[in-house]
């Protein structure tokens, strides 16, 4: 059975799955090369046509909120590509965070689990005044038997307490091909939080965009570090975010501490041995360890793909779980697009050589910027060892050396990759045995401040991914023969762009900036421009 999963929207992607398993994925922002993208993943569908022979089961489209004349456009598309679907487009309509959940849920592996959604804000949903809410924070208890929504934070200008949507439901218009027979379960006893205040993930982006960083809370959390915290008020409405003083590294400190005590009072509240966190806030790194430190007792999962772009994924995995279909989680986040050849026309100044891995690793040892190039290219933000800029993080000019590449923000820290086995030599881990897709910001211990300081940021954290011989091989190679077991490791852009997807992209990142060095390991080619 193929099934096609659709997002629509905020960073739009498009996933192909065959009896239960992803064999296609597509990031539409990477494609195109636009960071914010906005809209449908035309590109990405169009590459998906080479993985299936134009008949799909079903397509499922998740989108922020069910819009009939959607589903009509896709419907349209569809006949326009020739692609025949046997059960027309889904009608079923799941809320933005219940499929973020369902992502989290079955890629966690956990058999039943707590799932925390939050942020910026999910569906729209209606009270039975016909009042307009939206969601910002959610919480389910999610197994492959039972699955019900436990509390629910919507956010409106008034305040009513009436009856709510369900969280998954059907839309009387178009009831064909049907496979869901279970829905989401709301009991009398969820709870519902229905404020005009804002909250977490809200409260958070709407912080980040008066300081000047619209959807990119990422550096916010980068930036707030410079600060310390003071005073600040427990709750906000939109217009008193608005009056804060936007030149206030403190204020913006003091937003960073405000989140977290509200992150984790709302954990608390809602402890369960099992806890999974997804949504945009997931990506909140200093965040996550310091709920690894709040919580040793209990098991957390932080989803890598939390962001919109999974929700291609989730759609699917929600309709499959809740119809009692099998599904499989995925084994990594290495599900991107693959470089194939080599076949390009190089300029004068650019030319291939083959190349042992021990070159590689002198180069890095000579002070050198060294892109890295290998295998399915990694999903979501990060950069994981696939799509990366590796640089010796030793030298006292690390980060003046990377930021020259990168043409970025002189205040933003660099994450690195680091050796499994020799994480909690450099970093108090909390407990964290591995951290493969750099989901958390561990203390730096003396050594690493010492040694690496290039890579500790001013609140003496660093985001790290731990490496094994099974996650990344080649990246494993680099490290066990370098002469520190850490090298800095950034995401292959340019500031502003996403990371590179193809040959096209890599080249017109090197022909834009500084970098000298790339390695292609799929091929043991390493491309020197001069």
């Amino acid at each position: 059975m193929k099934i096609l999963g659709i997002q629509t929207g905020h960073d739009p992607s498009v996933s192909l799955f065959d009896n239960g398993k992803l064999i296609f994925y597509n990031e539409e922002r990477k494609v195109i090369q636009e960071k914010h993208y906005n809209f449908f993943p035309f590109n990405s569908l169009l590459n998906s046509l080479n993985y299936f022979n134009k008949e799909l089961d079903f397509c499922f489209l998740s989108s922020y909120n069910f819009v009939k004349e959607e589903l009509q456009f896709l419907n349209g598309y569809l006949k326009h590509l020739n692609i025949k679907v046997i059960n027309e487009p889904h009608s079923l309509y799941a809320s933005h965070h219940l499929t973020h959940a369902f992502k989290a849920f079955v890629d966690s592996k956990f058999k039943s689990a707590r799932v925390f959604v939050v942020d910026n804000r999910g569906s729209d949903w209606f009270l039975e005044n016909k009042a307009s809410t939206h969601e910002t924070c959610s919480v389910y208890d999610l197994s492959y038997e039972d699955s019900k929504c436990i509390y629910k934070k919507l956010y409106t200008h008034d305040i009513h307490n009436e009856k709510y949507a369900p969280d998954l439901t059907y839309h009387p218009d178009t009831n064909k091909g049907h496979v869901v027979k279970q829905p989401l379960t709301i009991t009398d006893e969820t709870v519902f939080d229905v404020s005009h205040y804002l909250d977490l993930g809200l409260f958070y982006s709407k912080v980040s965009q008066h300081y000047g960083f619209e959807n990119e809370e990422g550096k916010f959390m980068g930036f707030q570090s410079y600060g310390t915290s003071e005073p600040i008020p427990e709750e906000f409405t939109g217009k008193e975010v608005l009056s804060l003083d936007t030149q206030s590294k403190d204020q913006a400190s003091s937003c960073q501490e405000l989140f977290e005590k509200k992150y984790k009072n709302l954990v608390h509240k809602y402890k369960h041995p099992n806890m999974v966190f997804t949504g945009g806030t997931a990506l909140n790194v200093v965040n996550n360890y310091k709920l690894h430190k709040a919580f040793p007792e209990c098991n957390l999962w932080f989803d890598p793909l939390c962001g919109d772009g999974g929700n291609s994924i989730g759609i699917v995995y929600a309709i499959n779980v809740l119809a009692k279909q099998k599904i499989h989680p995925l084994e990594n986040i290495y599900i991107g697009n693959r470089i194939n050849n080599l076949d390009y026309s190089f300029k004068d100044n650019e030319h291939l050589k083959e190349v042992d891995i021990k070159e590689v690793v002198e180069l890095l040892a000579q002070g050198n910027v060294v892109g890295l190039i290998q295998g399915k290219a990694e999903a979501g933000p990060r950069a994981l060892g696939n799509r990366s800029l590796l640089l010796d993080p030793t030298l006292k000019n690390a980060k003046d050396i990377m930021n020259n590449i990168k043409k970025r923000e002189h205040f933003r820290p660099f994450a690195c990759s680091i050796l499994e086995e020799k994480a909690d030599t450099y970093f108090d881990m909390a407990g964290i045995k591995s951290t493969p897709y750099m989901m958390h910001a561990p203390q730096a211990k003396p050594l690493a401040q010492h040694s690496i300081s290039s890579l500790i940021h001013v609140d003496n954290t660093c985001r790290i991914q731990t490496i094994n011989k099974k996650d990344n091989n080649t990246l494993h190679e680099i490290l066990n023969m370098f002469h520190v077991p850490v090298l800095m490791n950034t995401s292959f852009n340019l500031a502003g762009y996403p990371i590179v997807d193809s040959l096209d992209d890599i080249m017109n990142t090197v022909r834009s900036s500084d970098l000298k060095y790339v390695y292609f390991a799929d091929f043991n080619k390493l491309l020197i421009k001069s």
